[in-house]
């Protein structure tokens, strides 16, 4: 599983090298104090999303004058709170189905949210003991939904309540599930995010757990999208030539109004990453990446001023809205096989907070 571990390593790589960038060199040089960061929140570790938030801050290594922090999150209400709430948080991946929660409760959001870009569908995993034929069949079992306020959490409940199914719901994170489940003290795990999601892929095969299908229906439509999940995904849980049907679920960038000096580095991080993003669809970076549509919209929510008129200029120029061919085929991102103790990372990222704080009390002098 050399590519499963690729991915979390990358990801770890990554934040502790930043961390690494600020602290290595002991203080700071005059014109590092002058680079301007923009906070990126991302999700759990080795979910898609914070491998793509690790994916878009290589496009700016070599950039002196501007750096992309990506941070761990949870995609959900909690990721909402940061771009709120947090000024060293400029950007946050957030779940459609946390958003549509978290709008539901304060209608005032689409005023003070904007749009960077849509990304690729998330697929819904439901892990279960092989003794449970279906989802039907999970019915006043326990089932982790993933932690509590996190994109998982949403989107699971979200679609048991589409399903009328009433199940006991567990708050754990996708690791601690999968051990749990394995173990047999709970029912099953589900898991949301885009395929092929590294710690599925590290599930032995013949360990007692595999995946249920999710039948697309009308109690989904409106929500949800069909797909499936095949043997070139997890081939060890899919036998050669299978596949599980699934749903899938949608993720957005979004951006907080309100901060002109926050519109500033969004508005060079969106030039960038629209302008290079041909870069991130290469096999080596997430395969997700390879079925994003730049020109797709949120209804209900504006786009940022530098996206929207990014598009604007390239349908002049090209007289069609930019988009993505077909998705290829999956190939498992690699990355340097290196990473810091866990002890390390836990350290530098804790100096790393510390540094953030004291940013954020110069900028307000």
């Amino acid at each position: 599983m050399r590519g499963v571990r690729g991915v979390v390593l990358r990801t770890s790589s990554l934040i502790v090298g930043l961390v690494l960038i600020v602290f290595g060199a002991g203080a700071a040089s005059r014109a590092e104090a002058e680079t301007a960061w923009l906070g990126l929140v991302a999700g759990p570790p080795a979910s898609s999303e914070t491998v793509q938030a690790a994916d878009m801050a290589r496009l700016f290594e070599k950039d002196g004058a501007f750096r992309v922090v990506p941070m761990l999150g949870d995609a959900g209400a909690g990721n909402i709170a940061l771009l709120l709430n947090d000024p060293s948080v400029d950007v946050a991946f957030v779940s459609i189905d946390a958003l549509s929660a978290a709008t539901a409760t304060d209608p005032t959001l689409s005023d003070r949210l904007e749009l960077v870009v849509r990304l690729a569908p998330q697929e819904i995993h439901v892990l279960a003991r092989t003794d449970i034929d279906s989802v039907a069949d999970l019915a006043g079992r326990k089932v982790s939904f993933g932690p509590v306020g996190s994109s998982s959490a949403a989107t699971v409940a979200a679609l048991f309540k589409a399903l009328s199914i009433s199940v006991e719901a567990e708050s754990l994170d996708a690791s601690a599930a999968i051990e749990r489940l394995k173990q047999g003290t709970i029912d099953a795990a589900v898991i949301v995010g885009g395929k092929p999601y590294p710690l599925i892929g590290a599930v032995p095969a013949n360990s007692g757990v595999h995946l249920l299908p999710i039948p697309f229906g009308a109690p989904l439509e409106t929500a949800y999208l069909p797909t499936r999940i095949d043997q070139r995904d997890y081939p060890n849980l899919i036998q050669t030539g299978g596949e599980v049907p699934t749903v899938a679920t949608r993720m957005v960038l979004l951006a907080a109004k309100g901060d002109p000096r926050s519109a500033e580095r969004v508005a060079h991080f969106v030039e960038v990453l629209f302008f290079r993003f041909a870069e991130l669809q290469v096999p080596e970076r997430h395969p997700k990446w390879r079925e994003l549509n730049l020109a797709a919209s949120l209804p209900g929510f504006r786009r940022t001023e530098a996206a929207a008129a990014w598009l604007n200029a390239r349908t002049a120029e090209t007289g069609t809205k930019p988009i993505v061919a077909s998705p290829g085929a999956i190939h498992p991102a690699s990355v340097p096989e290196a990473a810091t103790t866990r002890d390390d990372q836990g350290t530098l990222f804790s100096r790393f907070i510390e540094w953030r704080r004291s940013k954020d009390i110069s900028a307000r002098k």
